[in-house]
């Protein structure tokens, strides 16, 4: 499946998890990215915190040596809007913790370095 080029007004669409969550017994990030790849999104890039809290106030940090448990994940989508709002029943499946934004953007350059 060929990604698309993107220009001009899109959206994007970032979702908030721990790296500790699970969909069924597969890392949920893992699944985010390959079911938006099926639907066809542009592209999903999944960056990992090396600190953060959310709701419970509990803050999740690495240690000096990398090591900690549940930090923080923000899965980021950016493509046209009715893109965007197609994946909403799919997040609205997967993700039952966590918190999801969405929020115009412009794009400046989309290339590939190849």
């Amino acid at each position: 499946m060929a990604a698309r080029k993107l220009e001009g007004t899109a959206q994007a669409l970032q979702i908030f998890i721990g790296d500790d969550d699970l969909w069924e017994t597969e890392p949920l990030h893992r699944v985010l990215v390959h079911r938006l790849r099926l639907a066809g999104v542009a592209g999903v890039t999944v960056t990992r915190g090396i600190a953060g809290f959310g709701l419970s106030g509990q803050i999740r940090a690495a240690d000096r040596l990398g090591g900690a448990t549940d930090l923080p994940l923000v899965v980021t989508v950016i493509d046209m809007p009715e893109r965007i709002a197609s994946l909403l029943p799919i997040i609205d499946e997967l993700v039952t913790d966590g918190l999801v934004i969405r929020f115009d953007v412009e794009i400046l350059r989309h290339q590939d370095a190849n």
